[in-house]
């Protein structure tokens, strides 16, 4: 992954799932330009773009419509990844990039297809003892060294803020590139190629939310 030298210029995809403002007002006050669009852009206009993010909540089921109904699953399989320049999901979003997940199925046992960009599943947690669902608050979180330039200047252990009752497990485990527990370990960061997820909010994690939103504009493309 290279770094980038030039200002960066973000697309944020907004599907309608739950409230980004707090996600496209964090990354206003990176050194970046950021536009929030509802449907894809034609490919002129996407060449202006270094960055794609993705934030949401709601169930994988749901997300996964909305993507589809939008035109964005298809824009950002067959349009945006091949360029191999970055792409973050957050929350939902991270979740999304799975190839399938559980939440909101419309059988018990069944699974809905997710986009498929990082191999795995996104199942119900299920933590020990009495800890309530959804987990929501601050967490600590572990990187491991093949997280790179993704985690510069975040120190292990340090607490990022989780609002989830589900977790994205990789089939490869190379592409876990962190973790936290709660009641039992569950992967916080996820990241193959140029694409990248992350469980908790940057966007609420106050310093080092900020911290890793300006690490992820730092990375220029595969």
């Amino acid at each position: 992954m290279r770094r980038r030298v030039s200002q960066p210029a973000v697309l944020v995809i907004d599907a309608g799932l739950g409230n980004i403002g707090s996600a496209v007002a964090a990354l206003e006050r990176q050194a970046c330009t950021v536009k929030r669009l509802a449907g894809p852009p034609d490919l002129p206009a996407m060449r202006g773009f270094s960055h794609v993010v993705l934030p949401g909540v709601g169930s994988f089921a749901a997300g996964m419509e909305a993507l589809r109904q939008r035109g964005w699953a298809d824009w950002l399989l067959q349009q945006w990844c091949p360029t191999g320049r970055p792409l973050l999901g957050i929350c939902l979003g991270m979740q999304l990039l799975a190839s399938r997940g559980s939440e909101g199925a419309a059988s018990v046992g069944a699974a809905t297809t997710g986009l498929g960009l990082i191999p795995g599943s996104v199942e119900r947690i299920h933590p020990d003892g009495a800890l309530p669902l959804p987990h929501v608050g601050w967490n600590a979180v572990d990187w491991q060294i093949s997280a790179g330039p993704l985690s510069k200047g975040l120190p292990p252990g340090g607490d990022f803020y989780f609002v989830h009752s589900y977790a994205f497990t990789p089939a490869n485990s190379s592409h876990a590139l962190a973790s936290a527990d709660y009641g039992g370990m569950f992967t916080a960061v996820v990241g193959r190629a140029a694409c990248y997820g992350v469980q908790f909010h940057p966007e609420k994690s106050q310093r080092l939310g900020r911290q890793l939103l300006s690490n992820f504009l730092a990375l220029g493309p595969c």
